[in-house]
């Protein structure tokens, strides 16, 4: 049976650390930017309010003309 000597050094276990910080940081910062995006895939939305917001904008321009 092969031993494998197992040592971490001070240096190596902070990197790692660094490592799985920065990548939770990342994925935070990303799902931040894109928040619309990522929430928009699990919104429903409902087909009469969107046909009602687009029916009432051509009212709207004639009504400042």
């Amino acid at each position: 049976m092969p031993i494998f000597p197992l040592y971490l050094d001070p240096t190596s276990a902070g990197l790692g650390l660094q490592m799985l910080l920065a990548g939770a940081v990342g994925s935070l910062v990303t799902i931040r930017l894109f928040w619309g995006r990522v929430f928009s895939m699990f919104r429903r939305t409902d087909q009469t309010e969107e046909t009602a917001a687009t029916s009432e904008a051509p009212d709207a321009a004639e009504e400042e003309v």
